[in-house]
């Protein structure tokens, strides 16, 4: 009875620890899809058959985020070091979202020709929703003193669908 006791808090910190692997997996995701998006953008040549990459990437990115944003719910309060992780891959993350909007925005003349720019309009609406939605559903399992700075650290994801949302919209 007694070993079966002390192997108990034992079993909730591999969980924890995991949940914060699984978390920093989720982001690794996210940004890997989010690399593919920005390839097919920068790939494009402008024809109308050429988006069906970027649709399928888009398509995919939104479905990873949303996975992600899952997976953050579920899981436990992350420990210092599990934030640490999901900070640094937070970080790589950003310059994805930056890169991948980038292109997105010097493509547009490309999207107005196939009268498509409102198209990615709404689809930008649609990824920066998920994207605040699991920004703060992984916020909201960094320790508290912890959780500014991790505003703080998303805020150019932020601000370049802010940009870019500015660029698609028609007025």
């Amino acid at each position: 009875m007694k070993f079966t006791t002390l192997l108990a808090p034992l079993a909730l910190v591999g969980t924890a620890l995991a949940d914060g692997k699984a978390v920093v997996a989720a982001l690794t995701k996210v940004d890997e899809t989010t690399g593919k998006l920005g390839d097919a953008v920068t790939k494009w040549k402008g024809d109308i058959f050429g988006t069906l990459p970027i649709i399928a990437e888009s398509t995919t990115l939104l479905v990873q985020v949303k996975k992600g944003t899952k997976t953050a719910e579920e899981s436990e309060a992350l420990d210092f070091d599990a934030t640490l992780a999901v900070a640094t891959a937070t970080n790589n993350l950003v310059t994805s979202v930056n890169t991948t909007l980038s292109a997105l925005m010097d493509a547009k003349p490309k999207f107005d020709k196939l009268l498509m720019s409102p198209l990615i309009l709404v689809t930008l609406g649609l990824q920066k929703r998920a994207t605040t939605d699991m920004s703060a559903a992984i916020i909201a399992k960094v320790p508290a003193e912890l959780q500014e700075l991790a505003k703080g650290l998303v805020a150019p994801i932020d601000a370049s669908f802010e940009q870019a949302i500015d660029a698609f919209h028609p007025f």
